[in-house]
């Protein structure tokens, strides 16, 4: 199974940060928030993706560097609010036997999903 995630954060005063993961089934699913940093979608898009029964084994497509530096290349933790998000997301990859590979964003079918969410 082919997924691919991706988060767009909401700072400001009426705003809605958003979580979207697309299946390669063409199921498609956006989570809206009242707040949340950029970051912090990214990694709940992908802790919603692995929370989902499909991604066992599955190749997870995100355009998130930070996320694939951190979780698969030994990248720094420095932001506090992201380390129990950090933590999830590590133990879901492995619990799953899923990969996490960086796409651009042009090739990410859940930030096309979002663009139109606009």
């Amino acid at each position: 199974m082919k997924i691919w995630t991706d988060g767009a954060g909401a700072l400001l005063e009426g705003q809605k940060a958003k979580a979207c993961v697309v299946f390669e089934d063409g199921d498609v699913r956006v989570t809206e928030f009242d707040r949340g940093t950029n970051n912090e979608m990214e990694y709940t898009a992908l802790i919603h993706a692995l929370s989902d029964p499909r991604s066992e084994g599955a190749t997870i497509f995100t355009d998130s560097q930070l996320l694939v530096g951190q979780l698969t290349q030994g990248w720094k933790m420095r932001a506090e609010n992201l380390r129990p998000l950090n933590e999830r997301a590590r133990a879901l990859l492995t619990q799953r036997k899923a990969t996490l590979v960086w796409v651009p964003r042009e090739q990410n079918r859940a930030g096309k999903v979002l663009e139109k969410a606009k």
